[in-house]
């Protein structure tokens, strides 16, 4: 007697040997469930398109043609109910982060994670939208990443928090759990009044980064808006960042951070790797001169007037995470 098939998702990668390698471990993990297997990420867009019975679909973000954002993107807009779950790199976490904020993907999921790993997520989402109850970034979810992660309201109260970020708090005298399981900074940053709230004329950043220093400890971190739920709470995304364990950020990551062009993101990472200002614009390929020129709309844009300012403040900034 056939099982009869209760879920139907698809595998999209342009990697044969990853498709064969689902093939093999589905069936195993989940009987009941039916599943297709598609290497061109238009052929399945075409396809998820037209069959509303896949429930599910699970991506690369790197793919030939069209990326699994693009992908994403298209699919949000011809399903609305599709649980979209994305394979990333961590050199690609802030892309990925962008696609929950924007595109609306329920999970993403660093390379490796075991099938089995995500087809519970799946199965977890199924059975929460049956029973018409919404999870919002789960702590299982969190604890795959490697930085401190911490989602609040527009209050600051903590909704759900990863090991890592339990870790950095427990030994932190700047950031802690407080009353009523509030997040607690102390100093309290300046500006993060104004980024929760801003004013009704003035429209809302999509994150902010802050350096905070008290006696001789130091902790960074990165607040990221998230747009509303359904009930109209607005929550937010903490990651929390000891700048003494990580390097310069990515060059597209300065660019975002301070609004720098590319060329001066790049001067601006030599430097904080602590290169003299002629040594930086060798590696760079520009001459001494234009590097100057760089170097005062840098120190403009990022708010500082000297080279070892601008090393703290870059440092202090948060890490690479594309």
């Amino acid at each position: 007697m056939a099982v009869k098939k209760t879920v139907r998702i698809a595998f999209v990668d342009d990697d044969e040997h990853l498709l064969s390698s689902h093939r093999r471990n589905f069936g195993r993990l989940r009987p009941d469930w039916d599943a297709i297997y598609v290497t061109d990420p238009f052929a399945a867009r075409d396809t998820i398109a037209k069959d509303s019975d896949i429930k599910a679909v699970i991506l690369d973000i790197h793919m030939p043609g069209m990326t699994g954002l693009e992908l994403a993107a298209e699919l949000r807009t011809l399903r609305q109910d599709l649980i979209i779950v994305m394979l990333t790199g961590y050199a690609d976490l802030q892309s990925a982060l962008l696609a929950v904020n924007e595109v609306g993907v329920f999970r993403f999921y660093p390379k490796p994670t075991t099938l089995q790993t995500i087809l519970e997520g799946i199965d977890g989402e199924l059975a929460s939208r049956l029973g018409q109850s919404e999870e919002t970034l789960p702590a299982s979810f969190l604890d795959l990443l490697e930085l401190g992660v911490i989602a609040v309201d527009d209050t600051l109260s903590i909704i759900h928090m990863n090991a890592q970020a339990a870790e950095i708090m427990r030994r932190s005298s700047i950031v802690r759990s407080g009353t009523q399981g509030r997040l607690t900074i102390d100093p309290a940053p300046d500006g993060l009044s104004a980024f929760l709230h801003p004013p009704a004329n003035q429209a809302p950043r999509p994150q902010q980064s802050f350096s905070l220093e008290r006696d001789s400890e130091k902790l960074s971190f990165l607040i990221r808006r998230i747009p509303k739920n359904a009930d109209g709470i607005l929550n937010f995304m903490v990651i929390l960042v000891d700048p003494t364990q990580q390097k310069p950020p990515a060059i597209d990551d300065l660019m975002d951070l301070f609004g720098l062009t590319r060329s001066e993101a790049k001067l601006t990472q030599k430097l904080a790797e602590g290169l003299p200002l002629d040594q930086a614009a060798e590696l760079v390929g520009i001459s001494h001169s234009s590097a100057r020129t760089y170097l005062k709309t840098i120190f403009a844009k990022t708010g500082v007037n000297r080279q070892p300012q601008l090393m703290k403040t870059v440092l202090s900034a948060i890490p690479s995470l594309r």
